[in-house]
């Protein structure tokens, strides 16, 4: 089931007559909405749920408390949700949608984007109005939009790869990100915040009850996982054998779905978590095939992130997806699902920052110099050191550190890089303690994994724990709870740990991949060495080429992490090569 979209806002009647007409034409298209001044068009699949007579929401959408997709909203809900405004559906409502509502009295359009929703939310001008899209490609077909790179973008985006900004790495296009709503008004777009991290991080709502803490988590992830295999008739999850995509295993044995399992690892022992991954399908009785990552199945020429207006998918990540996407195929899966961002929800910390958020909140005493054990036992690392570094942090105020990398960028890019990484996820409200800051910047990166969704993928590719409802508990628990037996993620691993072999739910060790990235750095060396310094990015002044070209002719074996950074740069170089500019 597909959910690509088009909308025609304001501006030229020709252009909307023009775009009626061809969906009209198309069997595979359907008009989903025709108001004065708004024009949707639609996938004749698409998930449409329809807003009175002038809106609708497209893509998945659940109520909270309820474990099945909505389909049509009572009157008496279309009535609230008209009376609240977009700000009602997003306090209400999860899943991967976007909302389309028509206010002919003020003669403006709205759109919202859901928080960590999928499905994306693209606008440019157009005709004296303005274009709406899920993707580049309809812009083009319908709205007339002609994409050219925008270098100075992309140079940000190498800057601060992770902080997702509302500009996009295509001249003139610009996305709605999630949880936000867009007003194109007589005045002009006007973009508002919905939906904000920091609401949940406050103090003031903090569940700090572990047994409580516990229980809801539980519940709010198999409501969250029951919720989203709902609407699919199979799927595949990759499980690597770690506490998040097994959590995942867990909860759709647990609600009953039809799933199969997918282990992709290297033949690297730091890479190869097969063990872990059948000992999850033995206690689960869930079938389970198992796959290698290939050297030749990577493609460095080719982008990951073609259509995409940036380039944010790595061509490791490919090779993996692909993997999945072959075991989909054979089992006739319609989804792929990932514990991607379970990591950051479930506080993945190694810091003192919780000793200090432990101290506002608790004051010194058991708890305090329990979780000071903890820490140094996950740290591994004295007990002393830890205080002591919580004592002098305490000292310290200052923000979450800025998530930027400047590594082989030349020094006019890397001159931007301060402006390229601010969000306001990594501004946090003077109330919110140091340790929960820290907790909201770890969202940075699921983020991104979410909203770089492909809508034109044959298979949709979802990541469950980042449903709404979940983040938003696991941001209300504090974080001194979410550490124990040596381990971070305590919470998630007690909510599951009677369903999962104690060797998964509380395994401190993670896989890496590192070792096939060093594979293939070394086996193309010179190929990336060419891609570079002989292309689009090093033409358009973004890359340090002398820095570049010493770490590729070094003849020793790659040292810290410079060729992961250059593989990056490198899918940036395939991905420069799709667009115009």
């Amino acid at each position: 089931m597909g959910n690509r979209y088009f909308a025609a806002i304001g501006g030229d009647a020709a252009r909307a007559d023009a775009v009626r007409h061809a969906a009209l034409a198309d069997p595979g298209w359907r008009i989903a909405l025709d108001r004065p001044g708004c024009l949707v068009v639609a996938e004749r699949d698409a998930m449409l749920v329809p807003i009175a007579d002038d809106g609708l929401v497209i893509g998945p959408l659940f109520a909270l408390g309820r474990s099945h997709r909505l389909d049509a909203f009572s009157a008496s809900s279309a009535a609230t949700l008209r009376a609240n405004g977009a700000a009602g559906l997003v306090r209400g409502h999860w899943g991967g949608y976007v909302a389309i509502v028509a206010d002919t009295d003020q003669n403006s359009v709205a759109l919202v984007r859901a928080p960590f929703g999928e499905l994306p939310c693209f606008h440019a001008p157009s005709a004296q109005g303005y274009a709406v899209a899920s993707d580049v490609a309809l812009l083009e077909r319908f709205g007339g939009f002609r994409p050219r790179l925008d270098w100075p973008a992309l140079g940000d985006f190498l800057c601060a790869p992770r902080v997702r900004s509302a500009a996009t790495c295509l001249s003139g296009l610009g996305e709605l990100r999630g949880g936000e709503q867009i007003r194109f008004g007589e005045a002009g777009p006007c973009v508002t915040t919905l939906w904000s991290p920091w609401t949940f991080a406050d103090p003031a709502r903090a569940l700090a009850d572990g047994r409580e803490a516990v229980k809801r988590l539980h519940g709010e992830i198999l409501a969250a996982v029951g919720a989203r295999g709902s609407t699919l008739t199979r799927s595949v999850l990759m499980l690597s054998g770690g506490l998040d995509s097994s959590i995942i295993a867990a909860s759709a044995a647990a609600r009953g779905l039809d799933l199969r399992c997918a282990n992709i690892s290297t033949d690297d022992p730091a890479g190869d978590e097969r063990r872990y991954a059948r000992a999850v399908c033995d206690r689960l009785g869930v079938p389970l095939a198992e796959r290698l990552f290939q050297l030749d199945g990577v493609d460095l020429e080719t982008s990951a992130a073609a259509g995409l207006p940036r380039p944010a998918s790595r061509a490791f990540e490919y090779e993996a997806r692909r993997q999945a996407h072959l075991v989909a195929g054979k089992e006739g899966a319609d989804a792929v699902l990932s514990g991607g961002g379970g990591d950051n929800i479930f506080c993945s910390l190694q810091s003192v920052l919780p000793l200090l958020d432990c101290r506002a909140g608790l004051a010194d005493g058991p708890m305090y110099r329990r979780l000071a054990r903890e820490i140094a036992a996950l740290c591994d690392t004295s007990v002393w050191t830890v205080r002591r570094k919580a004592w002098l942090r305490s000292w310290q105020h200052r923000p979450p550190p800025l998530d930027i990398d400047t590594g082989f960028l030349s020094a006019g890019t890397a001159a931007r890089a301060r402006a390229a990484s601010r969000h306001p996820w990594l501004e946090p409200p003077a109330t919110v303690l140091p340790g929960k800051a820290a907790h909201v910047a770890l969202l940075l990166g699921p983020q991104y994994l979410t909203e770089d969704s492909d809508p034109c993928a044959a298979r949709r590719f979802l990541y469950p724990l980042l449903a709404q409802p979940v983040v938003e508990l696991c941001l209300r628990i504090p974080t001194w709870l979410w550490f124990e037996r040596g381990c971070n993620r305590a919470v998630a691993r007690r909510a599951f740990e009677a369903t999962l072999p104690e060797q998964v739910a509380w395994r401190r060790s993670k896989g890496s991949p590192d070792a096939f990235l060093v594979a293939l750095f070394e086996s193309r060396r010179q190929q990336i060495r060419r891609l570079l310094l002989d292309g689009n990015l090093a033409g358009h002044g973004l890359l340090d080429c002398d820095a570049l070209a010493a770490y590729l002719d070094d003849p020793r074996p790659v040292r810290g992490s410079g060729h992961v950074r250059i593989l990056r740069l490198v899918d940036a170089e395939a991905w420069s090569r799709c667009w115009p500019g």
